[in-house]
């Protein structure tokens, strides 16, 4: 097992009976497994339910970054980056703007219910209720494309700090509108299927609960810390949509009742 701390780790390492390079090696492993056990049980505190083992984080940080370098490593990445970075964004910015990021509110319902006809491996609801999603203003590709990463992932860590500034605003001016657009997603598809003209027996049966539990489960969000969130990617080519975007949602159980977990696997926290 790792040592308890940096300095248990570190004077067992001195201690060993050994010459001075294989001590330099050992108390590097030392610190490192010390530095990784850390960084582990942060990241399970801080995401709960849906926080991956320790075998299961690792594999997908590995994922990540054998993607990552496939991508960049292929002949033809740098100039097709180039060419689709000169189109114009095509986005419905729905929630608040900065100088270099938007936040808009996920266009589909969190609520799998009201999706009755769609197939597993086809989900179209949120990962969680009040689903959001933070854009660069930047045409930056996906989390591979190496301007994401640039300076230190200065861009990344700007995404993540403009939604803490927005849901920690002491107006709660935030908290009121991912809400807002998590209400406007179950309604909008409401009217869908009311106006397809047939009646669908599985959403009649529930649609009264799908709006029940939007009114109970919306005054406990908006108790809800930063620490509460999940900030992760979609890595190329297990993306959806060609822009990078982190997608932003509460962990917690309960807000998940009804929303889709098939794509928990491919969610790389931002951490990694």
């Amino acid at each position: 097992m790792p040592p308890d701390s940096l300095a248990s780790a570190t004077r067992r390492a001195d201690t060993m009976p050994v010459n001075s390079f294989s001590k330099i090696v050992q108390r590097v492993e030392y610190v490192y497994r010390w530095l990784h056990k850390t960084v582990y049980e942060m990241y399970e505190k801080r995401y709960g339910s849906i926080a991956p083992n320790q075998e299961q984080f690792e594999e997908r940080k590995q994922h990540y970054r054998q993607l990552r370098d496939d991508f960049r490593a292929h002949p033809r990445a740098a100039s097709e980056l180039a060419a689709w970075k000169k189109q114009d964004n095509n986005y419905d910015y729905q929630l608040l703007e900065t100088t270099h990021s938007y936040i808009i509110g996920n266009v589909a319902s969190y609520d799998g219910r009201q999706y009755p006809a769609a197939v597993a491996g086809k989900r179209p609801e949120g990962q969680s209720f009040a689903h959001t999603l933070v854009i660069p203003k930047a045409r930056v590709y996906n989390v591979v494309d190496p301007a994401a990463t640039a300076d230190d992932c200065a861009l990344l860590r700007e995404m993540h700090a403009h939604f803490t500034a927005f849901w920690s605003a002491p107006s709660g001016d935030g908290r009121e509108k991912m809400l807002a657009r998590a209400k406007r997603g179950v309604e909008d598809q409401d009217k869908k299927l009311l106006a397809a003209g047939t009646t669908n027996p599985a959403y009649e049966s529930v649609r009264a609960d799908v709006f029940a539990y939007f009114e109970t489960t919306a005054s406990a969000f908006k108790k809800l810390d930063t620490r509460d969130f999940v900030c992760g990617f979609h890595v190329f080519p297990d993306n959806s949509i060609g822009h990078l975007h982190m997608h932003v949602f509460p962990h917690p159980d309960r807000f998940r009742v009804h929303s889709t977990r098939e794509y928990d696997w491919k969610t790389v926290p931002l951490e990694a």
